[in-house]
């Protein structure tokens, strides 16, 4: 294992348990190398950690141990993963068929997340370095595995990737598998797609939307990949307007629709530009008694771009003016880009914008599949608020 030398600040912060590596952290930026090979990281002639370097967002690599003359092998990870996978046993008594086998960092290993999709098992590599690593990791990760019925990997380092069956490890591939949640059927694109259709861990949101939306009309934003719409329409719901603004967001949601026998008469799916859809429903007075909006980071519109660090709480305020008195609304999104503190506040200033009253009814936080190093995130990318007008 090749020696890198590291900054007094860097060893600092690794033996306190910061688990990324970024480029000002070695002593000579010459040393990174970008092809998933193990380093032990060095101050002084003194063992800081092992590592592995990968560019992946702002760093350079990630922490794998802690404990010196541990090697770095398929045993290593086989434990990794074991450990982690006996943490699901819980979900998996309770008879969820999807949810979150690894969860990058959160479990230790930062660059690769792992979904099962009730014995569909799919890997996502997160940068090119760890899938240079593949082969023993693979094996690890089978090893682990009590069952499964495959394996699949997708290379979301490179844009437009496709799940694909691992070779040796698919003895039946499937294209598509339907999975249930909750009483709602979810089709899940496998080989051959670029995402699966369904946020897991959005589950809690899709189990509170679904017991509120009885009898009611719904209003779902942005609801590519979310459950959403399946949630309010198997709850009840007389009516739904569906808007997005990807178009294979329509094609996902015409196959919920049939997977879960629901008649299209009552739904309006629009592929739009969201905010023009606003504009639209704002003009012709349309109201709503369920409102579900899953926020981007970036939404690029004809209408003027949409940052959520800037322009959160004027898109909440258009949105909030369409509900109805009693109505309840839930806001998503996955991004460390805000907190859930900024998350409320902007959505309690553009509810008083409203002039509406309101209750806040829960805050969704990241489920138990998925875990975050608090060394390296205040908080889970996912979160989310649903709060309950009042007269």
């Amino acid at each position: 294992m090749r020696e890198v030398e590291i900054t007094g600040a860097a060893a600092s912060k690794f033996e306190g348990g910061y688990p990324q590596i970024s480029l000002k952290d070695l002593d000579n930026e010459n040393d990174f190398t970008n092809n998933g090979e193990w380093v032990a990281l060095m101050k002084g002639g003194h063992f800081v950690a092992s590592a592995y370097l990968a560019k992946e967002g702002n760093g350079i690599g990630w922490i794998l141990s802690r404990k010196e003359n541990q090697p770095i092998d398929e045993n290593f990870f086989t434990k990794l993963f074991k450990h982690a996978f006996n943490q699901r046993v819980p979900l998996q008594e309770k008879g969820l068929s999807a949810y979150r086998l690894f969860n990058g960092q959160g479990d230790g290993l930062g660059g690769l997340t792992i979904d099962n999709y009730d014995g569909e098992i799919v890997i996502s590599w997160e940068n090119d370095g760890i899938f240079n690593q593949r082969r023993i990791i693979l094996q690890a990760i089978a090893n682990s595995l009590e069952s499964y019925q495959n394996l699949y990997e997708v290379k979301h380092f490179e844009k437009g990737s496709e799940i694909k069956a691992v070779n040796g490890m698919a003895p039946n591939p499937q294209v598509e598998k339907n999975i249930t949640e909750n009483g709602t059927i979810y089709p899940i694109h496998l080989a051959g797609a670029t995402k699966t259709g369904l946020e897991i861990g959005y589950r809690d949101v899709r189990k509170q939307i679904k017991k509120n939306s009885q009898a009611k009309v719904a209003l779902n934003l942005l609801f590519d990949q979310t459950g959403f719409v399946a949630a309010t329409i198997m709850g009840g719901s007389v009516q739904t307007e569906d808007v997005d603004q990807n178009k294979r967001a329509k094609t996902d949601l015409v196959q919920e629709f049939a997977a879960n026998s629901v008649q299209s008469d009552a739904q309006t799916v629009r592929i739009m530009d969201i905010k023009g859809y606003l504009d639209y429903a704002s003009k012709h007075d349309l109201r709503f008694d369920v409102i579900t909006i899953n926020l981007p980071v970036f939404l690029r519109s004809k209408k003027g771009n949409f940052n959520i660090r800037k322009d959160l709480k004027e898109l909440l305020t258009i949105v909030f003016a369409l509900a109805n008195s009693q109505a309840d609304i839930f806001l998503t999104t996955q991004t460390t880009s805000v907190s859930i503190r900024d998350l409320r506040s902007n959505a309690q200033d553009a509810l008083n914008n409203t002039q509406h009253a309101f209750i806040e009814k829960e805050v969704f936080k990241a489920p138990a599949d998925f875990p975050f190093d608090k060394e390296y995130l205040r908080e889970s990318p996912i979160k989310g608020l649903w709060f309950k007008l009042q007269k």
